[in-house]
């Protein structure tokens, strides 16, 4: 069956995208019961993209493994990924030959040191177009100075910090978005709003297909306890005190890694709904400070980032880098039971790219840069080390990744900026 149709069910102030069907393989089932979404029909299979960055990366030390090939030992940081090394590759020695700085934090997914267009917004040209959002930009809370994607023209695009307001701009209605506040305030489920749809639709489906719907909607579900369990603290009333509010958003900043899963959870659901098939995630990094195994952390996360070689100081930042990377661990495990249209799980379709544009916090230092790959259906399993230039001595730049990636994606470019190889030979 070959169908990227969208179908929704829809109730009094709810529109609730589906997953992907077989049942539904026939438009004109899809249409009597379900309003559509207009069809983006390719032979091709469905390519999507992820990317993530984490604002203040992490001890690289702790990051990068010793050994290089398939049979290398996983990095303290990167245990959580254990289960799942043979769906990333890893890279070390990758740069993008610019000035170092947090200011210069922000051309990871541009490849140069001044705003240029973001990885993800030339793939939502290519791809934008085939779901109801062409690209999504997360964050939690706000970004402070983080920036991470960006037009043609070098404009910077906002991101979404809230988990209940992504989940609203994805699942909830343009013209009743009241009733879905409402849904949320009172700990009912959107999905009360389609619940004579739903029964109706199951009874249209296979076996098969309702089990998957169960499934969905559970998930969904899921997300929305944890979306009411944020509220509820929103609505928890702050002690008053003579203090300047500092640059942020001030919705529990010392709770971000709680709120990284939560939109992790979403992000799945976006994709899972082909409601987009371009995200990137920007993890804020500023002064929260985090409670970790019940634990409260000794200084703020950015504090633990300038650690000045102190090994406690270290030790604590390892911690976050950890917490986040199991965050990251299981958004691809969902990935990789969630199924698109094809039955082929989602991780397959799509790319994931996950690192940061600091190489070391500690000394502003933006070369060798921490990143990762997964799902894409590439070749994976090893940590590649590349080698500078033989002849001119230079780095290697990030943006031969880019390439390779853009290729998959039916994207033809020769060059991304100064960056004119690929990593074919890596992952093809």
């Amino acid at each position: 069956m070959n169908s990227n149709r969208r179908t929704f069910l829809r109730g009094a102030g709810a529109l609730i995208a589906l997953p992907a069907l077989e049942s539904l393989g026939s438009a004109g089932l899809a249409s009597q019961a379900l309003g559509t979404g207009p069809a983006a029909v390719s032979n091709a299979p469905v390519k999507r993209l992820v990317t993530i960055g984490t604002y203040l990366g992490f001890h690289t030390p702790s990051w990068f493994p010793k050994e290089t090939g398939a049979g290398y030992k996983m990095s303290k940081v990167l245990e959580p990924l254990e289960d799942m090394r043979s769906e990333f590759s890893l890279f070390s020695g990758l740069d993008h030959r610019a000035p170092n700085g947090h200011k210069n934090w922000s051309n990871f997914l541009t490849g140069k040191g001044t705003p240029g267009v973001s990885l993800d917004q030339i793939v939502a040209g290519k791809v934008g177009n085939q779901s109801r959002f062409a690209s999504l930009q997360v964050t939690c809370g706000s970004a402070g100075e983080g920036r991470m994607s960006f037009t043609k023209e070098g404009i910077s695009l906002p991101s979404i910090g809230r988990p209940s307001v992504l989940f609203k701009k994805l699942f909830g209605s343009e013209s009743d978005k009241a009733r879905l506040d409402y849904v949320l305030a009172s700990n009912r489920s959107a999905l009360d709003l389609v619940i004579d749809e739903a029964r109706s639709l199951k009874k249209q489906i296979s076996a098969r297909d309702s089990e998957k719907l169960d499934e969905y909607f559970s998930s969904v579900r899921d997300v929305e306890k944890k979306v009411q369990k944020q509220r509820r603290w929103l609505e928890v009333p702050t002690p008053k005190v003579d203090f300047d509010l500092p640059d942020f958003d001030p919705v529990a900043p010392d709770l971000s890694l709680e709120c990284e899963a939560i939109m992790y959870d979403l992000m799945a659901l976006a994709l899972e709904t082909d409601s987009t098939r371009v995200i990137s995630f920007l993890v804020p990094g500023q002064g929260q400070v985090f409670t970790i195994e019940g634990e409260k952390l000794s200084a703020g996360y950015h504090g633990l980032s300038h650690h000045g070689n102190d090994p406690d100081k270290i030790a604590e930042f390892n911690q976050v880098g950890k917490k986040q990377v199991t965050n990251f661990a299981r958004f691809i495990r969902l990935l990789s039971k969630k199924k698109d249209s094809e039955d082929r799980p989602l991780l397959d379709t799509t790319a994931v790219f996950y690192g940061s544009g600091m190489g070391d916090a500690n000394t502003h230092n933006n070369s060798r840069l921490p990143v990762l790959l997964a799902g894409g259906g590439y070749r994976h399993g090893a940590h590649h080390a590349i080698a500078r230039d033989k002849e001119t001595n230079a780095t290697p730049l990030l943006g031969d990744l880019f390439l390779t990636i853009m290729e998959s994606m039916g994207i033809g470019q020769e060059r991304f900026v100064k960056a004119s190889r690929n990593m074919n030979d890596y992952l093809l």
